[in-house]
């Protein structure tokens, strides 16, 4: 059985998708085999793949992981086409049906083919992310979740949390998350990513230590704004590179439920491309295009309200080039009729720039589709005798009613002088189709795709990512700048758990600081005997006064100090309290800087009967005071009794 790694957000427009994809990418140069998987997903921005059609995102992760694009990546899949309804497709086909069940009805009809969908890929896969769906922490939605916690329970998944700190607010969003999780999920919660982060990150300590020591999640680390050209999965975004600098200038009209704009991605890089909404935006449009539409009806009433079908049929009246794919081509012609309330119900006007009627099927067309474009005239000529590859996914059925050019064979295409409409989408992927409009030819997304799994390596810990895939149980990180405190009386055991916990987080990389003396042969023998035990590879620091110019002075993520204790010692011995009070303080600046993990071992000397000495009693009195201040700095405090360790702060492991 696969490991399973969710990832999950504070909210809708996260980074989830991006994350997931970037990811996909990172472990498949690593050598496994990934999956990616969306239980259900809302969106009009759909492909059709081996079984129908999934949501885009999960498609574009499939071939980021270098696998072939499956249904059961995305086995629901909502497709809006109202303000309260939306098209239910479930393993690739719509399910009428189940579009009329009540939302929080439909829970038990969905799980099923979500969770064979799952199993079927945490078998054939070495890993399998699941990409959560807006916020896990909905408590009005809980009881109906099929895509969120209940995914991440069935494939016992470890999660990652995702906030945009562009939007402000991230950490606040984070904690709020992760304490409306019931408690049981929490512990899924490893760790977090602040994406979108533009600046220095390290202006944003201490947060991340914070909110680590409030919840246990990591921090991962912060991927910057990245730049690239990977659709957006809801909104109408070529991706985040802006505008080509030069190429035609396309407009691409935007009204309700628009659907597939995702496969206008190569206009990012080989135009000057933007969404058009008003009539004065078409001025400088050289090339424009209707994309496809989920509810023509509603597309329509948004043009026509906004006065964009005059405007529209004006552009095309004066002779400038207008295409229209899919919804769009119905959209162009003289009107759509719908008499099995598939859509809208009723019947339509167009535009009535295409002499074309269409009707709205109850089956649905979802196929991939090869064609070869007939001749077509001017300003389309440069299309003639190209052959492409696309895929088809609506319910009409449109036939002529004039005098207009099929310049596609099967009805895929017509044309009329200045205006194109086709069914297939996907034109603009095919290198003849970018040459013919824009005379050359896209990079495509595989470099995308490689500088997000770039970005991965940069900017996060891939050590714990590995280990997120590879261990059975559940990793836990320790940040760099945690602090813990072992206390304990004589031959306690605290200086041997001490070497073990720095083993785990440091592993060579530890430095350790050495505050004992050797006043006398026995003593000698035991700095010698507990030198021996310490791996050849660490570095020793000796220094018997001085602590926190020591630790600051280490030259490791993680530092070992033993003991604390006896370094005060010192300085009370030789300066008196006030000095070895200072000296303590001096540390407490070091370990409040969250520069380096800390390993504190100290003796707790005030058990014992009372000290005969005044020096001994200062001394006892300093520790209890030493320890106490300690303690409250440190994120986990342990008491170590005959070689046993009692938790007494923090959720760390020892």
């Amino acid at each position: 059985m696969a490991r399973a790694i969710a990832v999950f957000g504070t909210g809708s427009g996260v980074g989830k998708s991006l994350l997931v994809t970037a990811l996909a990418r990172y472990y498949t140069r690593r050598g496994f085999r990934v999956a990616p998987f969306k239980g259900q997903n809302m969106s009009n921005h759909a492909r059709v793949a081996a079984g129908g059609e999934m949501g885009a995102a999960q498609y574009y992760q499939a071939l980021a992981a270098g696998v072939r694009p499956e249904v059961r990546m995305n086995p629901v899949l909502l497709k809006p086409e109202a303000e309260t309804r939306s098209q239910v497709v479930v393993l690739g086909r719509a399910r009428p049906e189940l579009s009329r069940v009540p939302w929080k009805e439909r829970a038990p009809h969905l799980w099923p083919p979500i969770e064979e969908s799952l199993k079927a890929l945490l078998s054939r896969h070495d890993l399998v992310l699941i990409e959560g769906a807006g916020s896990p922490a909905e408590p009005n939605l809980l009881p109906f979740d099929v895509t969120n916690l209940r995914v991440a329970r069935a494939a016992d998944a470890s999660a990652i949390l995702v906030a945009d700190i562009d939007r402000g607010g991230a950490f606040a969003a984070l904690l709020g998350t992760h304490a409306y999780l019931p408690e049981a999920d929490r512990e899924r919660l490893v760790a977090f990513v602040l994406n979108k982060f533009r600046g220095d990150p390290a202006l944003l300590a201490p947060a991340p230590l914070d909110l680590w020591r409030r919840t246990g999640m990591a921090p991962l680390g912060v991927l910057p704004f990245l730049r690239h050209r990977l659709p957006d999965e809801d909104a109408p975004f070529l991706g985040t590179q802006g505008p080509a600098p030069g190429g035609p200038r396309v407009g691409i009209v935007r009204y309700p439920f628009a659907s597939n704009l995702d496969e206008f991605w190569p206009l990012a890089e080989l135009a000057r491309v933007r969404f058009v909404e008003v009539p004065e935006e078409l001025e400088e449009i050289e090339l424009l295009i209707l994309p496809g539409a989920k509810n023509v009806r509603a597309a329509l009433d948004h043009l026509r309200a906004s006065r964009m079908d005059r405007a529209i049929r004006a552009y095309a009246e004066a002779g400038r080039p207008v295409l229209g794919v899919c919804g769009g081509l119905e959209l162009l012609g003289e009107g759509i009729a719908d008499p099995r309330g598939v859509e809208f119900g009723g019947e339509v006007e167009g535009l009535g720039l295409l002499p074309l009627w269409t009707e709205m099927g109850a089956e649905k067309v979802v196929r991939e589709r090869e064609a070869c474009f007939l001749e077509l005239k001017s300003p389309f000529s440069a299309l003639s005798g190209a052959c492409v590859q696309g895929y088809e996914i609506h319910h009409g059925r449109t036939e002529p009613r004039g005098a207009v050019d099929a310049v596609l064979p099967g009805g895929l295409g017509y044309q009329r002088q200045n205006v194109l409409g086709v069914f297939l989408h996907g034109l603009f992927k095919n290198a003849s189709v970018q040459r013919a409009f824009f005379g050359g030819v896209a990079k495509g997304l595989a470099s995308t795709f490689d500088a997000l799994a770039d970005a991965v390596e940069e900017h996060l810990d891939g050590e714990f990512l590995m280990a997120m895939a590879e261990k059975e149980e559940r990793p836990r990180r320790v940040p760099p700048g945690a602090v813990y405190l072992l206390l304990g009386g004589a031959r306690s055991g605290k200086s041997r758990a001490a070497l073990r916990l720095a083993r785990r987080l440091g592993g060579e990389r530890v430095a350790f600081v050495a505050t004992a003396r050797a006043t006398d042969p026995e003593m000698a023998a035991r700095i010698a005997r507990h030198r021996a035990e310490r791996p050849a590879a660490w570095p020793t620091i000796e220094a018997p006064r001085g602590l926190a110019e020591a630790v600051r002075g280490a030259e490791a993520p993680v530092v070992v100090l033993d003991c604390v204790s006896v370094g005060l010692s010192n300085a009370l011995v030789e300066e008196g309290e006030e000095v070895a009070r200072e000296e303590l303080l001096a540390l407490l600046r070091v370990a409040r800087a969250r520069e380096k993990t800390l390993i504190l071992v100290s003796n707790e000397v005030g058990m014992g009967v009372v000290p005969a000495t005044p020096l001994g009693r200062t001394f006892r009195d300093l520790m209890g005071w030493a320890n106490q201040r300690l303690a409250e700095a440190a994120d986990a405090v342990f008491l170590l009794v005959a070689g046993q360790a009692v938790r007494l702060k923090g959720g760390l492991e020892l």
